[in-house]
């Protein structure tokens, strides 16, 4: 237990004392940082390069996307309009042919004929 004391004051001492040198700061560090940030400006510019066409490419996809819907919902809209008056024709046509049926169906009431003919073609 002595020993380990021991050894642990001695470290002590010897971080205290490194605490205390001083490390001179030259015109060469100074060069050399002067050098590393020019060295991290240019890397700054190209990341800023490079964010620039990153951003260039996320909003032509977005352009492209809304293009595409825009486009689909166009299309949509389109044949649900040119369809609606086709689908009101084709809902007058089918009350006229009902009501033609109904007619033909009392008319083949009074005339056996012509409900034995209904019935051959398996209209009535």
């Amino acid at each position: 237990m002595k020993n380990k004391i021991l050894v642990i004051v001695l470290f002590l001492g010897f971080i205290a004392k490194a605490e205390t040198k001083e490390i001179p700061y030259t015109l060469d560090d100074r060069d050399r940082m002067i050098r590393l940030e020019v060295k991290v400006d240019a890397l700054d510019s190209r990341f800023e390069s490079i964010q620039k066409q990153i951003d260039f490419s996320n909003n032509l996809m977005l352009t492209l996307i809304a293009g595409l819907l825009g486009t689909v919902i166009y299309m949509w809209w389109d044949r649900r309009a040119a369809n609606a008056p086709l689908k009101d024709a084709i809902e007058d046509e089918s009350k006229k042919t009902k009501n033609l049926i109904k007619a033909l169906k009392e008319y083949s009431d009074s005339h056996p004929e012509l409900k034995t003919i209904f019935d051959r073609a398996a209209i009535l």
